[in-house]
């Protein structure tokens, strides 16, 4: 197959800041439709039936549901490549469609308001790398084909951002990087540790090949326990995405605002942590 490839892109000052003086081109309506999006009844399998509002700002855009059927679980049933080809296939070409159909109704950039559960691994690599990092990808995407333990369905995705200086505990410097990203949807695997082998792989040679550095909001960190299994956030890669020298500023600044300790728990302590 040709490879296919979508593009969405967002201008700068084509916002909907109240003080932008150009032209927005609201659509008519639109106070009304964030109304109903916000207002939608849906089902949380864990704390039953809400408002779309409620379960997006709870636990994000809530699963899809078709003709009553959660796809998650349809998902599940059909572990097939030509169903992840389709679906992958799927992601790209119906952004067009979604674009459209919400720049009618709403007013803010977004355009996907509902979503099976997916993972999401991206890393920052430098730019002149950034063939390699999705070649890999590819690589190890193709190797699924025909595994009767996890076949990726979902489109990798990538792009090239300028990163400022705005932060101390930002996992790279500023200047222009190329952020790739794997993602799939877990319900075509057979179980948690097939899909996690195969994005320890391509983690493994983004992070040790090609220098990269998490996006810290998705998963990563993928290493083997001693129990034998492959699990996220590990010790060792948390404890190295900060330099030492970036660990004892913010460290200073930590217990100046928070001697007791309050705020200092869960992965913070791990990415803070000294290498052992």
């Amino acid at each position: 197959d040709f490879p296919t490839i979508a593009v969405y892109a967002q201008k700068a000052n084509a916002s909907a800041d109240w003080a932008f003086e150009g032209e927005l081109g609201v659509p008519a309506g639109v106070n009304e439709s964030y109304r109903e999006l916000l207002e939608e009844r849906v089902d949380d399998e864990l704390h039953g039936r809400m408002s779309w509002g409620e379960a997006a700002r709870r636990d994000g855009a809530p699963p899809i549901k078709v003709v009553g059927v959660d796809v998650n679980d349809l998902l599940h049933r059909f572990r097939a490549f030509h169903l992840a080809k389709t679906m992958s296939m799927a992601a790209i070409t119906n952004i067009p469609r979604l674009v459209r159909e919400q720049s009618k109704k709403l007013n803010d950039g977004f355009f996907l308001t509902r979503s099976p559960a997916a993972l999401a691994g991206a890393f920052f690599v430098h730019p002149s790398k950034a063939f390699a990092a999705m070649d890999k990808l590819r690589e190890v995407q193709r190797a699924s084909v025909g595994s009767e333990d996890f076949v990726w369905n979902l489109p990798g995705e990538f792009r090239f951002l300028r990163v400022q200086d705005s932060a101390v505990l930002q996992p790279v410097p500023a200047g222009l990087w190329f952020n790739c990203q794997m993602i799939s949807f877990p319900d075509l695997a057979r179980n948690e540790q097939a899909w996690k082998r195969d994005f320890k792989a391509v983690e493994d040679y983004w992070v040790n090949e090609l220098g990269a550095k998490p996006h810290m909001g998705k998963v990563w960190g993928l290493d083997a326990t001693s129990q034998g299994t492959i699990e996220p956030f590990s010790d060792a890669a948390a404890c190295s995405v900060y330099s030492d020298a970036t660990k004892a500023k913010f460290n200073e600044y930590r217990q100046r605002v928070d001697p007791e300790g309050l705020f200092f728990s869960g992965l913070g302590v791990k990415l803070l942590g000294t290498c052992e």
